[in-house]
């Protein structure tokens, strides 16, 4: 959505002029209240332009308590908007939700602008576009840019690359200002990188326009661009020579060639601080060998001086002091929890620092560092955004009665409920048991079944044919796992009568190996590219690493990934590219760094089919059982 605010002061004073002659309810306000709500619409349209838009929101939200109904949704509506640009959604749902009866019909284009960004950034395209269509046709020119706009980014996000780019075009066309043509430019980039990382269809359709051709074509080269830009640049070059008139060449010399090949901005040098000896050699030892793929990649007189300090010998701090005394302008690391405590509470943090860890949630970070993880809360609050896509509300879940399985919990709960879901039942296993009967019976009541009919037939005085019955009230099941004892309750889940409950769990449950996953069939789960991708460069350096480590790809290979992308996330962190619009695709998922630091992990999305993870379309899980 654009930050074009809608102003509202002549209908605003319209309707309190009417409302000052004809009442409400028997109530009649007063002159200066009309004066007064036109002085704070004044100001919150004043906020909304300046950027302020929480402010405008609290503005809008308290001249809508003192309003008649309509006017009352019509400014909630407002407040709706400008939370959703202060990236505060939930309070978005939550007021567009009290917005009640029908709204003017030039108020409808702004209610389906909020709605589908809201849907967007829930993951749920297919419904932005539903949004998108209640918008009466033909739309409002001064609409007609924001409507296209999420219209291309939802088809993109669903795989449909042509048509996303044709609805760019249509855009490009309803621009003004050469800014805005290249921003939407940017758009079309950005959303080609996605498709190619969702494996969509690149063909041009027959009779396209050189231009969209053109784009079309792009797309083969952007998925290289996206997952490993040091190898890029050839692609690139080819496609320029193919179409040297096409629009796009403008954005590929001004943006995304400087950031490819030697163009890439990384610090003269830097150093990777990482246990290489004792209890977390082995997962050390994989992120640096990811690391070192990638820097190995890039062209060899544009590559950094690395230096590498083993934490574990060392230990965190003194190597953290060693790598800034000599000379590094950028660290990454160190890797254990404990390890990046250290560091965030040692005030040692003096030059910029990707910590691959996260510090604990009360712990306020160093400004100078940034945290990256591969982080199982963020996995289970994604299972908990999918389970809703699939209009799945109600469930039950089981995980391990320990540390990790209560984490999972706490953000799998908090996420599911503030997308209106529920969790009907827990139960927590124990992880180091064989049998998972017991829990899965209690949580499926098909114990609370078996009394029921034991009772009944104690009261009758009489023995009869009795089949047990599981809970017919819920949707899904959500298990957390570890693939041991994944393959054990898989099983024990269908046996107990929950063949047709569509089970998700989080990436942990999936070993990379064929033979491991036969017990899984059907599992839903989200995964990094680096696992489940069957897209060409991912598939490369995937056999790179078995070809070369094949022992360690066997059980670090999502640790070798974690390195690669590590490398690749420093130009951005240096350049200060905040927020999902300077998302890229890398192999542990789509990479966004949100404003507190903390890089976010968009994962793909897989099902188990014969013992193998085959990609599922994000919106379409909901058809897999």
């Amino acid at each position: 959505m654009s930050n074009r605010p809608i102003s509202m002061r002549c209908w605003l004073a319209f309707l309190l002029a009417c409302t000052l002659l004809a009442g409400c309810e028997g109530t009649t306000p007063s002159r200066p209240q009309s004066a007064g709500a036109e002085r704070e619409m004044a100001r919150a349209e004043r906020l909304s332009r300046e950027g302020d838009a929480r402010g405008a929101a609290k503005i809008y939200e308290g001249i809508a308590a003192q309003s008649p109904t309509e006017l009352r949704n019509r400014l909630m509506l407002r407040a709706a908007r400008e939370y959703v640009r202060a990236g505060e959604n939930a309070r978005a749902s939550d007021i567009l939700k009290q917005i009640t009866g029908s709204l003017p019909t030039a108020d409808f284009v702004l209610r389906a602008l909020v709605g589908a960004e809201l849907s967007l950034q829930a993951n749920r395209p297919d419904a932005a576009l539903a949004e998108l269509n209640r918008i009466p046709q033909p739309v409002q020119r001064e609409s007609l840019a924001d409507v296209l706009e999420l219209r291309a980014r939802a088809l993109f996000a669903l795989n449909r690359p042509a048509a996303a780019i044709v609805t760019a075009l249509d855009r490009e066309a309803a621009l003004r200002s050469q800014e805005e043509i290249k921003k939407n430019r940017r758009m079309i980039w950005e959303g080609l990188q996605r498709s190619a990382a969702g494996n969509a269809d690149f063909s041009v359709p027959p009779g396209s326009t050189s231009v969209l051709a053109g784009w079309l074509e792009l797309g083969n080269a952007a998925l290289v661009a996206a997952r490993n830009p040091f190898t890029a640049g050839e692609g690139l070059a080819q496609w320029r020579g193919r179409y040297p008139n096409h629009p796009a060449n403008s954005l590929l010399e001004e943006e995304v060639l400087p950031q490819l090949g030697i163009g890439l901005n990384y610090p003269a040098q830097i150093a990777l601080v990482l246990p290489l000896s004792g209890r977390q050699q082995l997962a050390g030892i994989a992120v640096r060998d990811g690391f070192l793929a990638a820097i190995l990649q890039q062209d060899s007189a544009s590559r950094p001086a690395l230096n590498i300090y083993d934490s574990a010998e060392m230990g965190a701090i003194t190597a953290y002091r060693q790598a800034i005394a000599d000379g590094s302008q950028f660290i990454v690391g160190p890797l254990t929890k404990d390890e990046v405590a250290a560091i965030g509470s040692s005030g040692e943090a003096s030059v910029l620092t990707l910590a691959l860890n996260q510090l604990p949630d009360e712990t306020v970070p160093p400004p100078m560092m940034f945290q990256f993880a591969l982080d199982p809360e963020e996995e289970a609050q994604q299972v908990a955004q999918r389970v809703v896509t699939d209009g799945r509300m109600r469930g039950i879940v089981l995980l391990p009665n320990n540390e990790w399985g209560q984490r999972l919990f706490r953000a799998f709960d908090t996420e599911l409920k503030t997308l209106g879901g529920a969790i009907a039942a827990l139960r927590f296993y124990d992880p180091n048991a064989r049998d998972f009967s017991q829990p899965i019976r209690s949580v499926l009541l098909i114990d609370e079944s078996r009394a029921r009919a034991n009772a009944l037939s104690a009261a009758l005085g009489t023995r009869f044919e009795f089949e047990p019955r599981r809970r017919g009230d819920v949707q899904f099941v959500f298990v957390g796992a570890q693939p041991v004892q994944g393959r054990s309750i898989r099983p024990a889940l269908r046996f107990h009568l929950a063949e047709d409950l569509p089970m998700y769990a989080t990436s942990d449950i999936f070993e990379p190996s064929v033979d491991a996953n036969n017990d899984l069939e059907g599992v839903i789960f989200p995964d990094m590219p680096w696992v489940i991708s069957p897209d060409a460069v991912s598939t490369e350096l995937r056999e790179a690493l078995r070809k070369h480590w094949p022992v360690r790809a066997r059980g670090r290979g999502r640790l070798y990934a974690f390195g690669f992308d590590a490398y690749r996330l420093i130009p951005l962190l240096k350049a200060g590219r905040f927020g999902r619009e300077h998302a890229i695709p890398g192999m542990t998922g789509q990479l966004s760094i949100d404003d507190k630091g903390r890089v976010r992990r968009e994962l793909d999305w897989a099902r188990v089919s014969s013992g193998k993870a085959v990609p599922v379309d994000g919106a379409k899980s909901a058809e897999l059982r």
